[in-house]
Formats: structure tokens, sequence, C-alpha cells
């Protein structure tokens, strides 16, 4: 595949956040992030169309969606922490 090399400024903390892995190779992680963020944008025009034709989500319809978000985030957040403790803990 073609790439296209182009510079970009990264954030030092966040930069830190990232594991030794990704840290290593930056244009995989780049090319991941924006990939994602090409996905949600498709995914955000999706809804915008729908909406376009619908009008927009209600509550109820968003609610077991939000549920689902937030309940995911927390996880993720809980196994992060438990990722860092084991770090600070000097264990594997």
């Amino acid at each position: 595949m073609a790439t296209v090399k182009r510079s970009v400024t990264i954030d030092p903390q966040v930069l830190a956040e990232l594991s030794p892995e990704r840290r290593a190779n930056l244009s995989a992680a780049v090319n991941d992030a924006l990939r994602l963020l090409a996905a949600l944008e498709a995914q955000q025009s999706l809804v915008a169309e729908w909406e376009a034709e619908h009008g927009p989500f209600t509550e109820e319809e968003l609610a077991p969606y939000i549920e689902a978000a937030v309940r995911a985030q927390s996880e993720r957040m809980m196994m992060v922490a438990e990722e860092a403790m084991h770090r600070y803990r000097g264990e594997a």
C-alpha cells in the first residue's frame, strides 16, 4: 500500500499515555487512530442523514445505547486502573 509522509505534533502527555508498543511504532498508532476517526465520521454522517429524514432520535430511543456506552467506558476505566496498579506494584 502506498503511504503519504506527513509531519505531526503530538502532545507529550498523550505520547506518555500510549503503551510502549504503540510508542515504538507511531505511524501504525496514527493510522489506527485515523481509521477510527474515519469510521466515526462515517457513522455520524449516517445518523445525520437518518435524522434529516426522520427527525432527531428521542431520549427513549437513545437510552439503551447511552447505557451501553457508559458501561463500556466504566469497564475500560477499571481495566486501565488495574493495569496502572500492576505497573505501580512492579507486577507484569
